[in-house]
């Protein structure tokens, strides 16, 4: 699993890799909404003193002169007071491609049309032609007027060109061809510039074509025209990768423009990006308030007075309404003014090369560090720190936009989720798996409390690449299984079967024990492995007598089924241990092994050679002296180097203390093992003599007196080695 996050992180990583390639619609949507909020939360900050103004002809202005168009002669006088009040330089943007039907010469023709019989005939009123008085005063003048791309149309020839370093980007804005003004009025203007600003799928405004190819011609935008005009430069220059040494993967782009001593960044494909301070009631001079005025207005020449002035509307009849970041609908002309402070004050919206790869690092560095935590399933630390990643990378886009640079947090923020929630949930998804996994395999062997400590850190209690404990090992199996099987139906041996292990095992749950497995009808249990408890040996030792319950209440179930009864034998040992989940790569079960382990084995085939119950190793049985199992007691056995061993070890069963019928046991047991270990060989056939008339339900004496009667038959005559301390040799694993 820990493999499978891994690759999953570093998989969706790559993922975000190939999305910043790509750069589909839907990311681009995405981007724009980032930077428009950016937008809204550091707008650019207004200066009143920036040297240009708006002429506004509103609603209000129409509802006093009529409706638009406006006759020429209107503005012809609103140019001239433009520059009576002092005006560097003017554009219009607004249209002027039809004659104006307005004037004196004109007015007949319009009074006859479709009317019946002769057309009057009208004096001659000595009034100039209105486009002729436009024209006029304009002529001579900084008046920059617009043309708009359009499919069909004039190629109209550009009043300053545009200089390219190297080939003409081919992203640029085109047009087959533009609506051009009349051609008096084109003669007499300055400049020309272009106002189709173009707009994204989603309606808002973010950046405008400083320069547009229409047929072959370049020509400027309103603006940069403006601006153009009003330094009395010649014309544009505008520069690309071919000459910047900016990257730009081997295809020519844009990167900036030059107009007179300004100099100001575009995108690849011509376009400004507007950083935007919004509507500003300062900007905007009414246009009526400019033709009402009589003479000089002191007020109106401080607005005017060594500025740009540009005369659009905002009349929605007119249909030159935009909509921005920050604005809902707003004078197309806005956008002129707001590149032009932008220009003229120096401070831009810029993208610059180095910056796609930036996002590429931080993307990386971001999907590595979160892959790196979900590995160490820390899934609450990973929760922070993706949305820390992803908090610092809007801040720190929102700080780089203030700053003037433009930094896509987009994939960033993608790569914090994507990384984090399906690593976590893989993560959840394998903790589930190992939890079903673990109360699957542990329900009947484990106290529930247990299973539960286990699941709360399966790593540390299940030790998968195996662990060194001391543990207290048990064996216990059923005594003479095939002589009680022998000749019995197998569906009645699989119900004494069950019958009598179900009771075992549900003993052994009890005392805190893990059940290791199930041999035919033989258990293994061990105690401090998985979960850890000091008292482990006191555990076994309790649970010694709680398997001999068990197995006494099994056999009063097997009488009522009329099957024969069983005993038990047990061994337990107490010593270390590896423990852990073992196996083949496709079967793991969580065992112990280890010499202790087999020690324990081995003594529960003891009980057969000595009668009794219970065998436990000697420091099983060291427990029971030092008092830690209340009310037992070891009595010692033997010392024999059990099969496969070569050092002897002390065997003991363990019994309830306190009973008479125990103790004169005990005292018996340990004269005659005195007399043995003296190789006082006749005391000590008396002694056993004595062990085996006696009458006790926990040992068979007989059969253990007649051990020891045996080999001191063979002590006579071979008498052992000099050195002997009393071991005896066990030939048999059983």
């Amino acid at each position: 699993m820990r493999r499978a996050t891994l690759l999953l992180g570093l998989g969706l990583t790559a993922l975000m890799l190939l999305l910043a390639a790509v750069s589909p619609l839907i990311l681009d949507r995405a981007r724009d909404a980032v930077f428009d909020g950016y937008q809204r939360a550091s707008p650019r900050a207004y200066d009143p003193q920036a040297p240009v103004h708006i002429v506004d002809i509103d609603e209000a202005a129409l509802d006093l002169y009529g409706q638009w168009p406006w006759p020429r002669s209107y503005m012809a006088a609103l140019t001239d007071r433009l520059f009576e009040h002092g005006a560097a330089a003017v554009g219009f943007d607004v249209l002027f491609p039809e004659p104006d039907r307005t004037s004196p010469e004109r007015i007949a023709e319009s009074w006859g049309r479709f009317a019946e019989g002769i057309p009057p005939i009208l004096p001659d009123l000595g009034l100039a032609p209105h486009d002729d008085r436009f024209a006029a005063a304009i002529a001579g003048r900084p008046v920059v007027l617009s043309i708009a791309g359009a499919v069909d149309g004039g190629l109209p020839a550009a009043k300053a060109g545009v200089a390219v370093t190297g080939e003409v980007p081919p992203g640029l804005a085109s047009y087959p061809a533009a609506v051009e003004n009349l051609p008096a009025l084109t003669e007499a203007a300055t400049g020309l510039g272009m106002v189709s600003l173009g707009r994204n799928e989603d309606g808002i405004t973010r950046s405008v074509p400083m320069v547009t190819r229409v047929g072959e011609a370049l020509i400027p935008s309103l603006s940069a025209e403006l601006l153009r005009v009003a330094q009395g430069a010649g014309g544009h220059i505008l520069r690309t990768t071919e000459a910047s040494g900016e990257v730009s993967g081997g295809t020519v782009a844009a990167t900036e423009m030059r107009t007179g001593a300004l100099i100001y960044p575009v995108e690849a494909d011509g376009r400004f990006r507007i950083h935007f301070a919004g509507r500003q009631a300062e900007r905007v001079t009414p246009a009526a308030e400019l033709l009402e005025a009589e003479g000089l207005d002191p007020d109106l020449q401080a607005r005017l007075a060594g500025r740009i002035v540009l005369v659009g509307s905002s009349a929605q009849g007119l249909f030159d309404i935009r909509t921005t970041p920050l604005d809902g609908q707003i004078a197309g002309v806005t956008l002129h003014a707001e590149i032009i402070e932008q220009i003229v004050s120096g401070r831009f919206l810029t993208r610059p090369d180095w910056m796609f790869g930036l996002e590429i690092v931080v993307i990386v560095l971001i999907g590595a560090a979160l892959t790196l935590l979900q590995l160490r399933e820390h899934p609450v630390a990973g929760l922070f720190a993706a949305m820390g990643l992803a908090a610092a990378a809007i801040l720190g886009g929102l700080w780089a936009f203030s700053a003037g640079y433009l930094f896509n947090p987009v994939l960033p923020v993608l790569t914090a989720a994507a990384v984090y929630v399906p690593g976590t949930t893989l993560g959840f998804m394998a903790k589930e798996r190992a939890r079903r996994t673990i109360r699957s395999r542990f329900a009947y062997f484990l106290p529930p409390e247990l299973i539960g400590r286990i699941e709360a850190n399966p790593e540390a209690a299940l030790t998968p690449e195996g662990a060194e404990r001391d543990l207290s090992v048990m064996f216990v199996d059923m005594r003479g299984f095939s002589t009680v099987t022998e000749g019995m139906d197998p569906a009645r041996v699989v119900t004494l079967v069950n019958t009598y292990l179900s009771a075992v095992a549900e003993a052994l749950v009890d005392r805190g024990a893990t059940i290791d497995k199930f041999m035919g009808d033989a258990v293994m249990a061990f105690w401090n492995a998985p979960i850890a408890r000091e008292d482990h040996a006191e555990a076994a030792l309790g649970a010694i007598f709680a398997v001999e319950e068990a197995a006494a209440e099994a056999n009063a179930v097997l009488h009522a089924e009329g099957l024969p009864p069983v005993s038990v034998g047990i061994g337990v040992n107490t010593g270390p241990a590896s423990v852990g989940l073992m196996g083949s790569r496709d079967r793991l079960s969580y065992t112990c092994i280890g010499d202790s382990v087999t020690l324990a084995a081995r003594l529960e085939g003891l009980t057969r050679q000595y009668g009794v119950a219970a065998c436990v190793g000697p420091d099983t049985a060291a427990a029971a002296r030092q008092g830690a199992a209340a009310g037992l007691v070891a009595i010692p056995l033997d010392l024999i180097a059990v099969k496969g061993f070569a050092n002897a070890v002390e065997v003991s069963t363990i019994l309830p203390a306190g009973s008479a019928e125990v103790e004169a046991f005990a005292r018996t047991l340990q004269e005659a093992r005195g007399d043995y270990l003296a190789r006082n060989w006749a005391r000590a056939e008396e002694s056993f003599a004595a062990l085996a008339e006696m009458q006790v339900a926990f040992c068979d004496t007989t059969l253990l007196a007649r051990l020891y009667l045996d080999r001191i038959e063979g002590f006579y005559r071979a008498p052992p080695p000099a050195d002997w301390a009393g071991e005896a040799v066990a030939t048999a694993k059983r």
